[in-house]
């Protein structure tokens, strides 16, 4: 007959053994999500590679204006960080690393944005420079790459999340941008714009278990 002494070790091992298993279970489930948000957060980049690449080729469009040069140039930087963040994605020790790119990439998205816009707007209202053609779909390119931009800020977000086991920090939280609408046909449009406990696991994937 077993002791009670005997019968309290049995069912604390008991429930040791569950929260373990509970514990390698939820661990499992924990490093598969994250793998996926850095798989989503290669695709966005990806994407926006692609998206640049295209980008690019249009910039000729502006050749007949003062900023050709820097739209060309920013261009083919957002594609350069785009490459890189791709590049780093597939490790994901360099979390922080790739935080620190993410921030350049927005900043410097949003300013060659922003340079688009006045072009667009310093040509159909002071006749500064000449535009080529229907740029409408230039509009379409930049927005494709700042929802991938703010993809992987949601997704970089979600991994914090998951690893502090708190809310995490404000990083995607930035209200987005007004847009102005859609660029057109040059010349022929209208206005525009205590106790007991363990620790299971490591790394990120580490918990402690009170009792």
């Amino acid at each position: 007959m077993l002791t009670p002494q005997w019968e309290k070790e049995m069912a604390n091992t008991a429930r040791v053994m569950g929260l373990l298993i509970a514990g390698f279970v939820w661990g499992m489930g924990s490093n598969q999500a994250q793998a996926d948000e850095f798989r989503h957060i290669d695709q966005s980049a990806v994407k926006i590679q692609r998206t640049t690449k295209r980008l690019i080729n249009e910039v000729r469009h502006y050749r007949h204006t003062s900023a050709y040069g820097h739209l060309l140039a920013d261009s083919r930087e957002i594609h350069r960080l785009a490459t890189h963040i791709h590049d780093i994605s597939h490790f994901d020790g360099q979390l922080v690393h790739m935080e620190r790119d993410l921030r350049d990439l927005d900043r410097k998205f949003h300013h060659l944005q922003s340079v688009f816009h006045q072009v667009e707007h310093d040509a159909e209202f002071f006749g500064d420079g000449h535009i080529h053609g229907n740029t409408a779909h230039v509009q379409r390119l930049l927005n494709t790459i700042e929802d991938s931009i703010h993809q992987m800020r949601s997704d970089i977000a979600v991994i914090r999340r998951r690893m502090s086991f708190h809310r995490g920090d404000d990083f995607c939280r930035h209200s987005r941008p007004v847009y102005r609408p859609s660029y057109g046909v040059h010349g022929s449009r209208s206005n525009i714009y205590g106790g007991i406990g363990f620790t299971i696991g490591g790394g990120s994937s580490r918990i402690y278990i009170g009792f």
